[in-house]
């Protein structure tokens, strides 16, 4: 009778730890916000060879597309924009930086994929950027069209997605390019700039940061004007993270839909009376929603005031307001012909 108590009692502890386990295991693969919160900064992961994403100015200050979506989310969580900390992460390390908590979101530096989705820890949130793959050219000026480059040596990084896009675009045009593919995009680069190959073949943000800081062998190279494809660049969480990837999803969607209601720095204040429940809910007039994502519930007021809408962003950090004077392009807004798209915050 003793050692049948003992058995149970023993059997008893197994499951209640056994349980315990397991729901702390799970409590703890799903962070949320905790870890930011308790550290008061969010740490943003960005590619460590392309300085149009991110690079520090005279002053010392993060500029670019990276940290000013970092900004972003710093305002939505803590009310104030300079709880950030940027980390440089190579495109092989993103799954490793995010499962490892080295970062908490990794803007950009990872492209998307069926092979990526099915072997990273790394969850695609939104789109923040579509960049278009192109290609950069040695005497370019000799050129009338493609056809000029038929047969000519092609630089490209070994990534499975942009490979695939060269390809077909070599097969439509018949141009019989040979493909020279390299693991890290410093190796490419080097292999053009040394004029192992005519073209290199890549992300318009990458090869415009190539022109502007590489002058050093780059005369009479140029952008062509044809696009081999259009890709985005996302916004990435740990997958486990599902908590913080649904804040990071409706955080990004709010910059694009104070975009289309026509939100700006100067008139977002005369919306306060609005009785609008989207608009309501986006301004965190009616608090309870953006407190549901355990946000700031009137950070997009602080956003609006301080940096202004998606617009804004892209052009004071990317386009004419910037040094890189890209056009935004897909970026527009859909009614605008753009692939940038926002759903309602209800």
């Amino acid at each position: 009778m003793v050692k049948k108590m003992k058995l149970k009692l023993w059997l008893c502890c197994f499951l209640l730890t056994f349980y315990s386990g397991t729901a702390f295991a799970s409590a703890s693969s799903d962070a949320g916000l905790y870890y930011i919160n308790n550290r008061g900064v969010v740490r943003c992961g960005t590619p460590s060879d392309n300085k149009i994403f991110a690079y520090k100015d005279d002053e010392g200050k993060w500029q670019g597309i990276s940290p000013e979506i970092c900004r972003i989310i710093s305002t939505a969580i803590f009310g104030r924009s300079d709880r950030i900390k940027m980390v440089f992460v190579p495109e092989t390390m993103v799954s490793k930086a995010l499962s490892t908590n080295k970062i908490d979101v990794m803007i950009g530096g990872m492209p998307y994929s069926a092979t990526n989705e099915s072997s990273t820890k790394a969850a695609p949130v939104a789109p923040i950027y579509y960049d278009r793959m192109v290609f950069l050219a040695r005497d370019a000026a000799k050129a009338k069209s493609m056809k000029d480059f038929q047969g000519e040596k092609v630089c490209i990084v070994d990534d499975v997605d942009d490979l695939s896009r060269l390809n077909a675009f070599n097969d439509k045009h018949q141009l019989n390019f040979k493909i020279m593919n390299y693991k890290l995009s410093s190796q490419a680069r080097e292999s053009f700039l040394l004029k192992r190959c005519r073209l290199f073949a890549g992300n318009a943000m990458l090869l415009q940061d190539m022109l502007i800081n590489t002058p050093s062998g780059m005369s009479g190279v140029e952008m062509l004007p044809e696009t081999i494809d259009t890709r985005p660049f996302y916004l990435y969480t740990d997958k486990a993270n599902t908590t913080l990837r649904s804040a990071l999803k409706w955080i990004i969607n709010a910059t694009k839909l104070a975009e289309e209601v026509g939100l700006t720095q100067e008139n977002y204040t005369m919306n306060l009376t609005t009785k609008d429940p989207s608009m309501r809910n986006l301004l965190g007039i009616d608090e309870k929603l953006w407190s549901r994502f355990k946000l700031e519930p009137t950070w997009v007021q602080t956003l609006l005031k301080e940096r202004g809408h998606y617009g804004d962003i892209f052009e004071n950090t990317l386009g004419s307001k910037s040094r890189f004077n890209l056009k935004r392009g897909k970026n527009h807004l859909l009614k605008n012909g753009g692939l940038m798209f926002h759903e309602q915050f209800l």
